[in-house]
């Protein structure tokens, strides 16, 4: 009797685990809806495990893969810091997806970020530098001081451009 009661407590297990999946595809697959905070939350906590999943899953779309990256920004965590902050450092990280990291970042961890941040003002990426100077006017107070001292070294026209929006001006 014990060994069919771990059995079907098992399944059970498996059954959610596989719904959860299920539900944070159906999120990040979204073409026109971006899902909020409270969409992400009425999932639990189970779903910054899955959302890691996926966005270190080669085989799913970069789409989903970056939309998770965003949605990690809901998800406050240290394998989400590490994970995100080593993405948005690696330059041989596909673009998108280092894109996609900087905002996450900037939500999840906003002052903490900027170090990170400030790399991919860097980047010989002019995308990843437009999406670094957006997460760093998320982000605000230290990220500030970053955008100015970028602004004046900034030769591509659409990046001072985030720039000067991230600032406000």
């Amino acid at each position: 009797m014990t060994l069919s009661l771990l059995i079907a407590a098992t399944l059970s297990v498996a059954h959610a685990d596989e719904a959860l999946r299920s539900r944070v595809i159906d999120l990040l697959s979204g073409v026109e809806y971006a899902p909020t905070a409270a969409d992400w939350a009425a999932l639990g906590n189970g779903a910054s495990d899955e959302l890691l999943a996926v966005a270190r899953d080669a085989g799913m779309s970069s789409t989903q893969r970056g939309n998770a990256l965003v949605a990690l920004g809901y998800f406050p965590g240290n394998e989400a810091r590490s994970y995100l902050s080593s993405l948005v450092r690696d330059a041989g990280t596909e673009s998108l997806l280092r894109r996609k990291a900087c905002i996450g970042l900037a939500n999840a961890y906003k002052g903490e970020a900027v170090a990170d941040l400030a790399v991919a003002l860097e980047s010989s990426d002019t995308q990843v530098r437009t999406y670094a100077a957006k997460a760093l006017g998320l982000v605000g107070g230290a990220g500030t001081s970053t955008l100015e001292s970028r602004l004046g070294k900034e030769d591509n026209a659409s990046v001072r451009e985030a720039i000067n929006h991230a600032l406000g001006r």
